[in-house]
């Protein structure tokens, strides 16, 4: 073996410890409030773990020794796609459940086990003479079972992104400070497995490079494992009840069956507004459409429909409108000139430097130095 492939086992070997650990951890996290959830990210991990280790596997003559295990990472592979579809709805939904019609989900594993039907059931000898000569190729139906696999894997990832693309709508609609709640990691581990088939083509092509891939498994494996363990539950329990209907219908049905006259949105729309000028509800930083409502004495349902309707806003939108107008006050007041930006981002309400630069921008139509600039 080349210098360069010791280094990319070494490295795998480092990452499958690093995920097994991590799914134990996941899976004894007595903590976590979503424990469905923890336990779908376990078993994806476990499986990532599983499949990474037969490289090593493989090159150990573990599979001389047990032939009937061979291709064994594949049915682990085509696991992946469902359970970390299942994480994304157990994170983003308070009310999934399984349900029989889920089993479909098992379909590509069987479809995969058929088509190499003849494979699978021939004899140990058969296989470790594939083994021994390296002819995957000769496999009969070979090349069609990597394309399902592929073509499952690819049909999952772009599920999986619909999925957080449509959360990150709706957690809009319920919280005023989004950035621990967008599940953006999850978007960017969808990447990242983009990026590592890009770097295994690489390192294909050019095999003095297959230490890269071995780096940026080992990267991904610290990475996903430092996320997976500091995500937490996204919806606050008292108030699930009362926002499912807000989670679970798209925005052009979520009202349609509200009694709510236009009457009753323009005089909530008053109660509302001076709700916010004199109480100043904004200034929490983690303030919630529910949060928001109890103060109001209100539907969480139709304050949302409320501030969509009447306001033309959704409930993040809204609140740090109202942050930026009262951190453009304190931006202004002589008596706060020696505060930092993020001095009056957080005065303001605001929880992240980023989102205030962001939203201010969006507001006022410049960034707040710009701002203070042309009010001087």
């Amino acid at each position: 073996m080349t210098l360069s492939f010791n280094i990319y086992l070494f490295c795998v070997a480092f990452a499958v410890a690093n995920l097994l650990l991590t799914a134990v951890l996941l899976f004894v996290l007595k903590k976590a409030r979503n424990r469905k959830a923890n336990l779908a990210l376990a078993l994806f991990l476990l499986c990532l773990a599983g499949s990474f280790l037969s490289d090593i596997l493989l090159n150990n003559n573990f599979f001389q020794r047990y032939p009937q295990l061979m291709d064994y990472d594949s049915f682990l592979t085509l696991a992946l796609g469902p359970l970390l579809y299942f994480y994304i709805l157990y994170q983003t939904r308070p009310d999934m459940e399984l349900r029989p019609i889920h089993l479909l989900h098992l379909l590509p594993l069987v479809g995969y086990f058929i088509i190499l039907w003849d494979f699978f059931t021939s004899s140990s000898a058969i296989k470790r003479t594939y083994i021994s000569l390296n002819w995957w190729e000769a496999i009969a139906h070979y090349f069609l079972a990597t394309c399902l696999l592929k073509a499952q894997l690819l049909l999952y990832g772009i599920v999986s992104y619909r999925l957080l693309q449509r959360h990150g709508r709706v957690i809009q609609e319920l919280a005023s400070a989004v950035e621990n709640l967008q599940l953006r990691w999850l978007r960017n581990v969808l990447l990242a497995v983009g990026g590592l088939f890009v770097v295994w083509l690489v390192s294909n092509l050019f095999r003095p490079a297959g230490y890269l891939l071995g780096f940026g498994v080992l990267f991904f494996s610290y990475w996903i494992a430092y996320h997976a363990l500091s995500q937490e539950y996204l919806f606050e329990p008292a108030s699930v009840a009362a926002v499912l209907p807000i989670i679970q219908e798209e925005p052009e049905v979520r009202y349609r069956t509200s009694t709510l006259t236009p009457e009753d949105i323009r005089t909530l729309m008053e109660r509302v507004a001076q709700h916010m000028a004199e109480v100043r509800p904004y200034l929490e930083p983690e303030l919630s459409l529910a949060r928001l409502a109890a103060q109001l004495q209100l539907n969480p349902h139709y304050l949302s429909q409320v501030l969509n309707e009447g306001f033309g806003e959704s409930f993040y939108k809204f609140v740090n409108r109202h942050r930026v107008q009262e951190s453009q006050r304190l931006l202004l007041d002589p008596a706060l000139q020696h505060y930092s930006m993020l001095g009056i981002a957080y005065e303001a309400g605001f929880s992240a430097k980023s989102t205030f630069y962001k939203v201010f921008k969006e507001v006022a139509g410049c960034s707040p130095s710009e701002f203070v600039s042309k009010n001087k």
